[in-house]
């Protein structure tokens, strides 16, 4: 045999060689599977919110209505702008409150405050961000 010939001949692979192949393959299809289903399930849901009032208090003529947010899908919400509106013999007063990230399946707090007593306010969501 020559020198060439024995230059190309390739050594056969070691056991901890084809163990190592198989376990890079096995996490690579893991990965790609993991991918792939993330893709195909993907959440098309909107963001959608709840709000639930608390009990109001007064301290030094102001009125306290704490709110309970709560973020029921599955996608995050950026900036989200809470109003409360109270309607007081023709005259409307306003409280918002801005929270800067609500994410998905939780609940933030805040309070509107008010001049008047908020029982008959209305409350909603005006504005948020998609991420």
């Amino acid at each position: 045999m020559s020198q060439d010939q024995s230059k190309n001949k390739v050594a056969p692979r070691s056991t901890a060689e084809w163990v190592s192949l198989v376990v890079a393959l096995l996490l690579l299809a893991g990965v790609v599977g993991i991918v792939i289903s993330l893709w195909l399930n993907a959440s098309d849901n909107q963001i959608q919110f709840e709000i639930e009032l608390q009990p109001i208090y007064e301290q030094e003529g102001q009125f306290y209505l704490p709110i309970i947010i709560m973020n029921t899908s599955d996608k995050a919400a950026h900036v989200v702008t809470v109003e409360g509106k109270l309607t007081v013999e023709d005259k409307e007063e306003i409280s918002t409150t801005t929270f800067d990230f609500v994410p998905p399946r939780s609940k933030v707090q805040s309070i509107l405050i008010f001049s008047n007593n908020p029982k008959d306010a209305q409350v909603r969501v005006t504005s948020f961000q998609q991420p």
